[in-house]
């Protein structure tokens, strides 16, 4: 298997593997859709590393969440990143 890195990690000068589905990033796929990246597939402009430092840290919070209250507030600071066109807000 070809090595694939994390583009969140690589923006920010690392050479981190992508962790898959030990990533909160991470979605499994199913019928229509192959398991991938949400960043990637969002197409997020990781030009300023300052953004994926801050996806970075909400990855690790996410990860790091002990219970579903904390889990859902995580998600819903991504959340405010995605525009309301792709949102379907």
């Amino acid at each position: 298997m070809e090595t694939h890195f994390c583009s969140l990690s690589l923006a920010v000068g690392n050479d981190e593997e992508c962790p898959r589905g030990w990533c909160a990033f991470w979605e499994a796929g199913g019928a229509v859709v192959e398991p991938g990246c949400a960043i990637e597939r969002l197409g997020v402009d990781l030009r300023d590393p300052r953004l994926a430092r801050y996806l970075l840290d909400l990855r690790r919070e996410l990860e790091s969440t002990r219970d579903a209250e904390a889990a859902r507030a995580a998600l819903d600071r991504l959340t405010e990143l995605v525009p309301a066109d792709l949102s379907g807000a």
